[in-house]
């Protein structure tokens, strides 16, 4: 496929409507986890008042379209879920095999979320 042909979004509230989409995910749904109203997210999603979205609120809108993080996880480490699982070396320590097991599990929940948003659409 060239470049021309991928489909950009026209704007941030298009994103966000594809982000819900591929996890399976009414609007109403993501609204009641990002703690929002489902008519002023469908407005947003539609392209109306994106601008007047703070950047905080784009962040709780997204990661309400995310699988819940474990009671441990932290914000540091969502860099982490990003890498490929052979992109780091090999950890030498219990405590740091340990971590990135942690990582490869949150990992496999989150390809989970995105499996079943991706067969319910289907």
């Amino acid at each position: 496929m060239a470049m021309s042909e991928i489909a950009e979004p026209a704007h941030a509230g298009e994103e966000l409507r594809s982000l819900r989409e591929q996890a399976g995910m009414t609007i109403e749904e993501v609204a009641g986890r990002a703690g929002v109203d489902a008519g002023w997210l469908a407005s947003i999603e539609g392209g109306e008042g994106t601008h007047d979205v703070l950047y905080s609120q784009w962040l709780e809108l997204v990661k309400a379209t995310q699988p819940p993080r474990p009671e441990w996880w932290d914000d540091g480490y969502e860099h982490d879920l990003s890498l490929p699982p052979e992109g780091h070396h090999e950890p030498t320590t219990a405590n740091g095999r340990r971590y990135w097991d942690r990582i490869a599990a949150v990992r496999a929940e989150i390809e989970q979320h995105y499996q079943r948003g991706r067969s319910n659409a289907g």
